[in-house]
């Protein structure tokens, strides 16, 4: 049964992530994400239902349109299956906890109920990332349109979620928000509230700084944003791991670039996927990285 569930999840995965190309290749322009069948980007030509089946078409087309044999961007198929692939590992983070069993999945109480709600802000925040990430990839800018929605749902999530947590006490609730798991303390340990303010204010503030001093050389005020919503999601200490993570990718693939000859020193590297990864590798595998961590110091 969890393994089938994973299954479905992944499959509503890639379709979200085949959403994501479309959002992204149709914002700035006139055609609406959600209106409209989806064409090839070379002829034009309506695709079919059967042309829109996530990853598996785009090999049995063997990347190409079925009308004008052009070949078509890797990122389609890239982008649905990586979305599949963080939907699932979130479902297996989730799997850990038996109230998501499928003895428990009507159990109609409150606990289980704000914790299918978080699974699918997991969801949520995954679709966010991915989005904003990819924009910037192609775009060099921001996905405002989404990250801002996402900003304002997300605070009002939390902010309710508090005040439930402090008239109940539900112990699985929490233990979710720990995403460094029980080694957290080795940060300090903070109250709820205390966490959600000190996460998007320090790493947006830090970002931020980083923008301003620059003069956006180096980060601009859409990463600060990016920061922000990290924080959010977070919460602190996890943001402080978060963009540390996201700096260190950064910076291991920006020297790759270099050697490579693909960038200068002097050119610019979208930044939001650094963050995205940071955000993403804390919530779905802090527990297991600071465990790690704490071993190699130990030793």
């Amino acid at each position: 049964m969890e393994t089938f569930l994973i299954f479905i999840v992944f499959i509503l995965g890639t379709i979200v992530g085949s959403f994501i190309n479309v959002l992204v290749d149709r914002t700035d322009t006139e055609r609406s994400p959600f209106l409209g069948r989806s064409f090839c980007p070379y002829c034009g030509k309506t695709l079919s239902w059967w042309e829109m089946v996530p990853v598996i078409n785009y090999f049995y087309l063997r990347g190409s349109c079925s009308s004008c044999h052009h070949k078509l961007p890797l990122q389609y198929p890239l982008i649905e299956f990586l979305t599949g692939l963080l939907f699932a590992l979130a479902s297996w983070r989730f799997l850990r906890f038996p109230l998501i069993s499928p003895s428990s999945v009507f159990g109609g109480n409150l606990e289980t109920f704000l914790l299918w709600l978080m699974f699918f802000f997991w969801l949520y925040w995954i679709f966010v990332l991915v989005a904003i990430s990819l924009y910037d990839l192609k775009k060099y800018l921001i996905l405002n349109e989404v990250l801002f929605p996402a900003l304002i749902l997300t605070l009002s999530w939390k902010v309710v979620l508090g005040f439930v947590l402090l008239k109940h006490n539900l112990p699985l609730v929490s233990q979710t928000l720990r995403f460094l798991g029980p080694q957290s303390y080795v940060f300090g340990n903070y109250s709820y509230f205390v966490s959600l303010i000190l996460g998007p204010v320090v790493s947006g503030g830090l970002i931020a700084l980083l923008a301003y001093l620059t003069q956006e050389r180096a980060m601009g005020w859409g990463d600060a944003w990016v920061a922000l919503f990290l924080g959010l999601i977070l919460g602190w200490p996890e943001s402080l791991m978060a963009l540390m993570i996201a700096f260190l990718v950064g910076g291991v693939v920006a020297l790759i670039l270099i050697i490579f000859n693909k960038k200068t020193l002097k050119s610019y590297l979208p930044f939001a996927p650094f963050l995205a990864c940071g955000a993403l590798s804390i919530l779905l595998f802090g527990d297991i990285i600071i465990e790690k961590y704490l071993t190699l110091f130990l030793l």
